[in-house]
């Protein structure tokens, strides 16, 4: 292996980072089916496209295949901001006192999103406001076991827009034909007597995707105080599969194939996991290593592949020898991996990658060009044209789907 860094806030980063909130307040959740107190009756949201998706204002160019969302610090707090496809032309979707904590765009074009501690909805426009589950109020002094009980976090639609889940004293479903909401599995409680008298969970759990045909979720679980792994679920018999690589957590970048077939594992920061690519087989939970960018030079570094149509992935990969001065993320570049593994770069440039936003056509992607959590986001052709910087500085970037597409 090449060197490993301090591990930074990884509890906290597997079901979402604490924040310090003031929600209003509800009953704490258990391990049993939680009654759902919608603002409006269920059957008034049930999600349907021409409910939910909204036109985007006109623009004067085409920069962007679609428009893009990401959360922005404001001078009222951190919203999701809305980019149209022009790369410039701004619209804050939100505008909550405290901030946004978390947000995820449904196939429909809605929003949920995390704020005072409440599972909101809005439509592609931030309009139609709804709370679909009401928080408890969290002290901003409270300790990490009043945060690790009552914070709700990370909401993920599934691939039909019918139900959120997301994290709320374990992995929880929110049904939003019917309104119930649903523990799909607990925080685990310590029993690890040496921690039990500082900490009152061994085990956190929260949604990290669902798989592309919405019968299985895969989870965070993020150990108490440090570590973790990945959790399948399978929805119809709510049995768990453990996923690590090597023994190790599976970090940082995940997304299903298209196909369901497999879940993609990528890292590019060398540290404490593992760098590289590998496949998941979803059925065992069995990883291999398509690159293996830790353990035999060149070592390479692979950031959020995509699949396309003919098989092959785009990936942002770098290559690093040992004489390199010692970096935590190197330079990487655009390029295609082929079906035998041949990895050919589509551009000359090469960028510091933080996190990844691929177009569903494979024409480019939008990139966080920094290991930092917000920085102006930049869209990378996946041929020979120039990088372009866009008017947003964000992070956690999502494409909207509007009626004009």
């Amino acid at each position: 292996m090449r060197y490993r860094r301090g591990l930074a806030c990884l509890l906290l980063g597997l079901v979402g980072c604490s924040s310090a909130t003031t929600p209003t307040s509800q009953p704490q959740p258990t391990t049993n089916v939680i009654a759902a107190e919608p603002t409006s009756p269920a059957a008034t949201i049930v999600p349907t496209v021409a409910a939910t998706i909204a036109p985007s204002p006109e623009v004067m160019s085409e920069l962007l295949p679609q428009p893009l969302y990401a959360i922005s610090s404001q001078p009222n707090g951190v919203q999701i901001m809305r980019l149209e496809t022009d790369g410039n032309t701004l619209t804050s979707i939100t505008n909550e006192p405290n901030g946004v904590f978390d947000y995820h765009v449904s196939t429909l074009g809605q929003i949920a999103y995390i704020a005072d501690n409440d599972l909101i909805l809005v439509d592609g426009l931030g309009q139609n406001r709804q709370i679909l589950v009401d928080g408890p109020t969290i002290d901003p002094q409270a300790d990490t076991n009043i945060m690790h009980r009552d914070q709700l976090n990370t909401p993920r639609w599934s691939p039909d827009g019918s139900s959120i889940a997301f994290s709320w004293g374990g992995l929880q479903i929110y049904n939003l034909i019917t309104g119930e909401q649903t523990m799909l599995q607990s925080h685990t409680s310590s029993r690890d007597s040496a921690l039990a008298d500082i900490y009152d969970y061994s085990v956190l759990y929260g949604p990290n995707s669902w798989s592309p045909d919405g019968t299985t979720i895969l989870a965070n679980a993020g150990f108490v105080p440090e570590g973790g792994n990945l959790v399948l679920f399978d929805l119809a018999t709510s049995e768990p599969l453990t996923i690590t690589i090597d023994g190790n957590y599976p970090c940082c970048h995940v997304a299903w194939e298209p196909d369901g077939s497999a879940i993609n594992v990528t890292n590019e920061a060398f540290g404490m996991f593992p760098t590289g690519w590998w496949h998941i087989n979803p059925s065992t939970g069995e990883s291999k290593a398509l690159i293996d960018g830790d353990n035999a030079e060149p070592f390479q570094p692979v950031s959020s592949v995509f699949m396309q149509p003919d098989g092959s992935h785009l990936a942002f990969v770098g290559t690093v020898n040992s004489s390199d001065p010692m970096q935590i993320s190197a330079p990487l570049t655009l390029s295609q991996v082929g079906l035998d593994g041949t990895i050919t770069a589509l551009r000359q440039d090469s960028q510091t990658v933080g996190s990844v936003l691929w177009s569903p056509d494979g024409s480019g992607a939008v990139i966080v060009p920094s290991m930092m959590a917000e920085t102006q986001l930049q869209w990378v052709p996946s041929n020979a044209s120039p990088v372009a910087n866009l008017a947003l500085s964000g992070a956690n970037m999502q494409w909207a789907t509007t009626l004009d597409q």
